[in-house]
């Protein structure tokens, strides 16, 4: 189930801040990538983070959730399990409130350290599914 508050960041189109993706992909095929360009055909300023890239889908490409200097209402991870705990070890609870975790970016272990440092999880629900529930979705690829 996903949270109300966000639930309306995702209806918002971003206007609370940024949606930071880690596990971004310049490969179109993966959901790394499917999520970037659903993000920015939404209206929402997205922050891929993927240290092999330089730029994905147009959008300058991030090292770490840390490298990014703007305002971040909500950080997805699109990795495996054990990069999503290293990426999560690095990130500031007071800064990053909300951590959305899609299938197959976490385990029981990721999931009992982000209740005990991030104000709100989401995990069990999709991204790309919530833009479509929401009126969100966009017909492009």
């Amino acid at each position: 189930m996903i949270p109300a508050h966000v639930e309306q960041i995702v209806a918002s189109g971003g206007a609370a801040g940024g949606v930071v993706v880690v596990g971004a992909s310049a490969s179109r095929e993966k959901y790394g990538n499917m999520i970037v360009r659903r993000l920015l055909e939404n209206g929402f300023k997205v922050y891929p983070i993927n240290p092999k890239e330089k730029q994905i889908e147009g959008v300058d490409a991030f090292q770490s959730p840390s490298d990014v200097d703007e305002n971040v209402a909500m950080v997805s991870f699109v990795t495996p399990p054990p990069v999503t705990l290293h990426v999560l070890q690095g990130m500031d609870p007071s800064r990053f409130k909300v951590v959305w975790f899609q299938d197959g970016s976490f385990d029981e272990h990721v999931i009992r350290f982000a209740e005990g440092r991030f104000e709100t999880v989401v995990r069990d629900a999709c991204v790309l599914v919530a833009l479509s529930r929401l009126g969100r979705a966009s017909a492009g690829n």
